[in-house]
């Protein structure tokens, strides 16, 4: 299993390798991922407007109550990303402690204070905007498990301490994210910790048994909860019931049937006039869709992987200039974004079951668009850092002999 990553990962560097040099000098992996981002900012911000005027105008009396909103996050956004470029990659690796105790009391504050909404207590009320801890929780925990397995690289490598440590705090910070309940996130940062974990050189055998744990604990959240339960089985025949459990997932099939290959133009869909609900937030994809068809879908998912490909290739060259910490916590990162565009482009299509999870850049949410712009802005930061080979010399498996 590690050779066969080993491998994939060496074969897209093959191909990058080969084409990179006939590009001109300006293509670089930062300059593509700055324009994938800002071109998926830009088409997500048309799309909420379009998508949330309708939704806006009933609930709030302003159609372009959203928009605002949304104008606002991505200012704050712009604000956080500034400042995550600005400090040393080092200070976050040096304080992946007090970072994570942040996160532990960020998301007990959201069990004891957070806003409930639709049976869920995600968020914390703060003035007239709210701040999801689960999202910041991704980031945090991706930053501890990139220090946590170099710093452990030992036990990660040859003791089963590594995985028993990592699981503790893995345990304890889904399980408050559990409570809330939010299995959409669960799953993102259980996937992405264990995933960074396999990376660093885990034996196969830790890793076969941590996913299989994982796995295990994931039906069984679902066997025993009914809603879940419910929403698993009317994925795979959302007709069966169009108007109870499957109201959504069957909007979102005709908002895709309806767009066919261009869609019927920006602002004319059916589906956003209070068919699909909140169709700005997790179903957007459903929305652009209809508007601009399947040339619009292959324009959004095509941006995103090409920002996820950039991501990773910054990524493993920090690996070969040994910044082991750096090149994890770009891959931790690069996991994250994949199981998000995965399962959201996934529910909308009614390839997976409805999740709460945002498409990046696209989506509504604040809290999701500023923890995504922080993302990239340690993407970036990574790429300015690990541009020269790192003196300590580490060891990776991943690292190209």
């Amino acid at each position: 299993m590690a050779g066969l990553a080993q491998t994939t990962i060496s074969k897209i560097h093959q191909v990058y390798d080969r084409w990179m040099p006939k590009l001109p000098a300006e293509i670089t992996p930062r300059n593509v991922l700055i324009f994938c981002v800002i071109s998926l900012l830009c088409i997500g911000t048309v799309m909420v407007a379009s998508a949330s005027m309708p939704y806006a105008e009933r609930m709030h009396e302003n159609e372009f109550h959203y928009v605002i909103r949304h104008a606002i996050s991505i200012v704050v956004a712009f604000v956080a990303a500034a400042i995550t470029y600005r400090v040393s990659l080092n200070l976050w690796f040096k304080n992946t402690f007090p970072l994570w105790l942040i996160t532990i009391a960020l998301l007990l504050a959201v069990l004891v204070v957070g806003t409930e909404v639709n049976g869920s207590t995600r968020w914390i009320r703060v003035g007239g905007f709210t701040l999801q801890a689960t999202e910041v929780a991704k980031v945090m925990m991706a930053i501890f498990t990139a220090d946590y397995v170099v710093r452990r690289a030992e036990e990660v490598r040859n003791n089963i301490k590594g995985l028993v440590r990592l699981g503790v705090v893995m345990l304890l910070t889904v399980g408050l994210i559990i409570a809330e309940p939010d299995l959409g996130a669960t799953v993102v940062i259980a996937v992405s910790m264990l995933g960074v974990f396999f990376l660093a050189g885990a034996p196969m055998i830790q890793f076969g048994f941590a996913f299989g744990a994982i796995l295990v604990a994931f039906v069984s959240l679902i066997v025993f909860e009914p809603y879940r339960y419910e929403r698993l089985m009317s994925f795979s025949n959302p007709w069966a019931d169009p108007l109870g459990s499957g109201y959504q997932l069957s909007n979102a099939l005709m908002a895709f049937g309806r767009g066919e290959w261009f869609g019927v133009g920006l602002g004319h869909s059916i589906q956003k006039m209070s068919y699909l609900p909140e169709a700005h937030t997790d179903f957007m994809l459903a929305i652009l869709g209809e508007e601009f068809g399947f040339f619009g879908i292959s324009t959004v998912l095509l941006l995103s992987f090409v920002m996820l490909i950039c991501c990773i290739r910054i990524g493993q060259r920090a690996l070969n200039h040994q910044y082991l910490r750096a090149g994890y916590l770009a891959y931790g990162i690069s996991i994250i974004f994949l199981l998000q565009i995965l399962v959201n482009a996934g529910m909308n299509m009614g390839m997976l079951p409805t999740k709460g999870l945002t498409l990046p850049f696209i989506s509504y949410g604040g809290s999701s668009l500023i923890m995504c712009a922080v993302m990239i802005s340690l993407i970036l930061k990574i790429d300015a850092t690990t541009k020269d080979a790192n003196p300590a010399r580490e060891e990776s498996r991943l690292v190209e002999r």
